[in-house]
């Protein structure tokens, strides 16, 4: 399909996922001052796509590259947490994958939280890929929650209404279009 100089692609849902991990960074202005809310959320399904947990959390103030860390942190806790120990981690930072299989170099700010991802990840079987931002729509949405509600929450049931649709388009095939 040509949409102009765009062209664009049907990037179809992976049944296999498991954990999908996404940050938010919004620019809070202050009265004299501009800080960066970091956020992060994340799904873990099943390989029919079955929402079994789901989370969203504030980091603070800090980069879309902490919120990125601590969310796939916070993500590998829960599958620890829930004795899941199979996970394919489907991320839309091409940075993040890079620095889990150690093929570049991570900032200093965020040895801290690596060390404890790599300790977590210790002994799982474990692989963490890029995808599309279009395949990371539930992330992306409980990231979303963050910032509304500046809090931390956990979902092991009664899953928000637009999270269970999004998992059910999902699970029926239904493709995201990605123009580029």
């Amino acid at each position: 399909m040509n949409m102009g100089n765009k062209v664009s692609r049907l990037a179809p849902w992976h049944d296999i996922q498991c954990l999908v991990i996404k940050d938010t960074n919004r620019e809070l202005v202050g009265a004299s001052s501009t800080t960066w809310a970091a956020t992060g959320g994340g799904v873990i399904r099943n390989d029919q796509g079955k929402i079994i947990a789901a989370f969203h959390s504030s980091y603070g103030q800090g980069t879309n590259n902490l919120a990125e860390s601590r969310a796939l942190l916070d993500g590998l806790a829960m599958c620890r947490h829930l004795d899941i120990s199979r996970i394919l981690v489907n991320v839309d930072s091409k940075l993040v994958v890079s620095w889990f299989h150690n093929k570049c170099q991570l900032p200093w700010t965020l040895l801290h939280w690596w060390h404890k991802i790599r300790e977590l990840a210790e002994g799982l079987d474990i692989a963490v890929v890029h995808v599309y931002r279009e395949l990371n729509t539930l992330a992306d949405f409980m990231a979303s929650l963050g910032p509304e509600s500046n809090t931390d929450r956990l979902f092991l049931s009664d899953f928000p209404t637009r999270l269970e649709g999004l998992a059910r388009l999902d699970r029926i095939g239904i493709p995201y279009v990605r123009t580029s």
